[in-house]
């Protein structure tokens, strides 16, 4: 399969674009098995895209622990600022890799290797 096929293209693009329905698994099961297959465009993608799910995904369960704890316990007024402070920055780095997934999908679509 050489780099440019259609097949080679739609797989990459699936990699970014599972960020909307299997984040980080999607990307985890073609990496596993491209390299099986010997692909390298596929596995090289396929890699890129898990690593960029990740920190959205641990982000998301970051938060969700946070707000189960947050609500058994009162926190004082500079433990939760300095909590919203690193959340937010968090959220804008999740943001971008949420960006960048889509953005390499299209790529990947439109064959701009």
């Amino acid at each position: 399969m050489n780099n440019n096929s259609i097949a080679t293209r739609i797989v990459n693009a699936l990699s970014y674009f599972s960020i909307f329905f299997l984040p980080v698994i999607f990307p985890l099961i073609v990496w596993i098995i491209a390299r099986a297959s010997g692909d390298p465009s596929v596995t090289s993608n396929a890699r890129k895209a898990f690593w960029s799910q990740i920190f959205p995904l641990l982000y998301l369960i970051f938060v969700a622990l946070v707000a189960s704890i947050n609500a058994l316990r009162d926190y004082t007024f500079h433990a939760s600022a300095l909590l919203g402070i690193l959340l937010t920055f968090a959220l804008l780095i999740a943001l971008l890799l949420f960006i960048y997934n889509v953005a390499m999908g299209v790529k990947m679509l439109l064959g701009r290797d």
